[in-house]
């Protein structure tokens, strides 16, 4: 095989690859982005020309995530309007280019690079709320494609690319020197010059130029590139402490704010993966637990879980949405109640299964990539099959050992377990399950957990009824 060196002949190398980047869906809906008359139904003949896509999209836009009204959704010209015309956009493009690209049998670098340019778009997408000036509902695809000529490069297979990427990773801040000593050009003029071929936009380009004077939706691209790339090194890195400070004086936010931000968008990433059908991404994503990184235990005081309790009705009364209500429900029970592992199951009643969708705690991360829990074969008795029987919360003791643990032996806890149903309108929606791994839970977490499990509740019915 042949050397290829220089911005000329990677262009060259890259024009006779048929590569996934090229997707026509990809083409179209990034011109659609930069066209101000573009209409919704220009989105819908895209999206309906493949019944693959149609039924995706639309599997996603009656998820619990995006639908919390659980009104059922059939046409894609419904999902627009229900979910507006940007959010779909982005659907469509993410899950067109993730799933191109993650046709075969993937290699390890490829969903790396694409598990950071994912997180990278969710990161962005957080700061959309806090800019002023145009094209900031861009910044979610913009930041998706920031990275478009390392994916270019590792779908050509060839060992020096993955070399570079390899050395990069080590030290990310050598990445213009290390590129030119392996590839023998700058990745971002590589970029640019992609970027102008296939039409992906002027906010793309603009981020690619990474200018002082950038826009503000520019500087919400690189930021969320940045943090996709050093969060890895954990929030008390000197490198994540200056992407936090820079977050904070963009969206115009505390400090503090900024970084329970980032830490939550990091866990929303994993969340939208599931959602969106790439459980694959999940293990190549930041675990939030272990990005903190605590020097010394915190401190924590007796109203705690109060306080907590107090930021889920603050996010209520300010119209927040139900991931993020559920996000903070778990928090004060792991941080307030002291519960080591905590997960919401959303009931997929169609193929009759249950599946994680949040969790929170140590070794809970992956829960949701490698933990499906079939209905159809649970037997009588075990905990499961008496929480669909009684639909009421229930906590496993494994001293008194009231009940088998059953298919919830797939979360390998050796301690107490509390579940609880999650319902609207009577159906169960959902399962919370909490457990101390190896230990013991007391009464009182157990009414914490029903308190917060009644929260959530709540919440699915005022999201039902708005």
């Amino acid at each position: 095989m042949t050397e290829i060196r220089g911005l000329e002949a990677w262009m060259d190398a890259l024009a006779e690859q048929e590569l996934p980047t090229l997707d026509a869906v990809v083409r179209e809906i990034c011109e659609l982005s930069e066209n101000e008359k573009c209409r919704a139904e220009d989105l819908t003949k895209i999206i309906l020309r493949d019944a693959d896509l149609t039924s995706k999209v639309l599997r996603i836009a009656n998820s619990v995530h995006y639908n919390p009204s659980f009104a059922p959704i059939k046409t894609v010209s419904r999902a627009i309007v229900h979910l507006g015309f940007d959010n779909l956009r982005n659907i469509t493009l993410a899950t067109t280019l993730i799933d191109n690209f993650l046709k075969g049998k993937p290699k390890t670098l490829l969903i790396q690079s694409l598990a950071r340019s994912f997180h990278a778009a969710v990161q962005a997408k957080a700061m959309v709320p806090f800019l002023d000036g145009d094209k900031k509902e861009q910044v979610f695809i913009a930041a998706l494609l920031r990275n478009i000529s390392e994916l270019a490069l590792i779908s050509t297979g060839r060992k020096v690319v993955e070399d570079f990427i390899v050395a990069r990773d080590q030290t990310p801040q050598a990445e213009h020197s290390l590129a030119l000593d392996y590839l023998g050009v700058d990745t971002s003029l590589l970029s640019r010059h992609l970027i102008k071929d296939w039409a992906l936009g002027d906010l793309l380009s603009e981020s690619c130029e990474n200018h002082v004077h950038s826009s503000p939706a520019a500087r919400a691209v690189n930021l969320g590139n940045q943090i996709s790339t050093y969060i890895q090194r954990g929030m008390k890195s000197a490198e994540m402490q200056k992407l936090c400070q820079q977050t904070a004086g963009l969206c115009k936010i505390p400090f503090e704010d900024a970084k329970k931000q980032v830490l939550r968008m990091a866990d929303e990433a994993s969340v939208i993966a599931k959602i969106y059908g790439v459980d694959v991404l999940i293990s190549a994503l930041p675990d939030p637990h272990l990005l903190e990184e605590k020097d010394t235990p915190a401190v924590k005081t007796d109203y705690l879980f109060q306080q907590q309790l107090n930021q889920i009705h603050k996010a209520m009364l300010e119209g927040s949405d139900l991931p993020k209500v559920t996000q903070l429900s778990l928090a004060a029970l792991h941080e307030g109640a002291d519960i080591a592992r905590l997960a919401i199951l959303i009931v997929d009643h169609k193929n009759k299964v249950l599946d994680v969708r949040y969790v929170a705690g140590k070794g809970t991360h992956l829960w949701r990539q490698q933990i499906k829990i079939s209905l159809e074969r649970l037997h009588k008795g075990e905990l499961l099959h008496e929480l669909l029987r009684t639909q009421q919360p229930f906590h496993y003791s494994v001293e008194a050992g009231q009940a088998d643990v059953g298919a919830l032996q797939a979360m390998a806890a050796k301690g107490d377990i509390f579940i609880a149903p999650l319902q609207l309108n009577k159906r169960l929606m959902a399962i919370a399950y909490a457990d101390n791994e190896s230990g013991k839970l007391s009464a009182r977490q157990f009414e914490e957990f029903q308190l917060i499990a009644n929260q959530l509740n709540l919440m699915m019915r005022l999201s039902a009824a708005h």
